[in-house]
């Protein structure tokens, strides 16, 4: 079985010129996570996922509406041509970790997505086409972690400094009843941490002494 078969032909996609909210758009009404991105001429420049989007409006803080494709989009992205057996296909999607190839002729033209799930339905449907060994290889293969993955950077801490300025604030506050530090001067000693009466030295030892009567 080749992969023209199983694929999705004629496939919706924004241009090179376009802004995240057309991809978003093609995403809401395709009922998929992923668009393709073509130039003027329709050959495959990149490719774009619900992921993509949602990190380019995290990370500039900007909507989508504003924000081009050619900012957000994976170009290069990994192919596969309509002739290509499954068997191939799946090691294309293993050795690139990814769920979806872009279909492409000869010129490099967008013709079609073929899925992981298309793949599944086949196993499913066919599966004297589609082993399922080699679905549940490939898939193990997808979703090992990536080398080099990037950390996720925690959020600046922003909002801990005006509660450790009002904790400062507050120890420096006197207690109730308690004239203010001023400035420059030490604080007012704390009655309750006063020392004691001094205690005397140990008598040296010897015989004690008894009253008269």
């Amino acid at each position: 079985m080749q992969a023209k078969e199983l694929m999705t032909k004629d496939p919706a996609a924004v241009r090179l010129v376009e802004r995240l909210d057309a991809a978003a758009r093609v995403m809401w009404e395709t009922d998929c996570g992923f668009c393709p991105v073509v130039d003027a001429t329709g050959l495959l420049v990149g490719v774009l996922t619900d992921r993509d989007l949602c990190m380019a409006a995290y990370t500039q803080g900007r909507s989508l509406g504003e924000i081009p494709v050619s900012v957000a989009m994976s170009r290069n992205p990994r192919t596969c041509r309509g002739e290509d057996p499954l068997t191939a296909v799946l090691q294309t999607m293993q050795q690139a970790q990814v769920h979806r190839l872009p279909v492409v002729d000869g010129r490099g033209a967008l013709v079609g997505v073929i899925a992981m799930n298309d793949l599944v339905r086949a196993a499913y449907t066919r599966p004297a086409a589609v082993a399922a060994s080699a679905i549940v290889e490939a898939l193990a293969a997808v979703g090992a972690p990536r080398r080099g993955a990037r950390a996720v950077r925690p959020a600046p801490a922003v909002a801990a400094a005006p509660v450790a300025a009002q904790a400062a604030v507050t120890a420096a506050e006197p207690a109730e009843g308690q004239p203010a530090a001023q400035p420059g001067t030490a604080p007012p000693p704390d009655p309750a941490a006063a020392p004691g009466p001094a205690v005397p030295a140990d008598r040296p030892k010897g015989r004690a002494r008894t009253k008269k009567s």
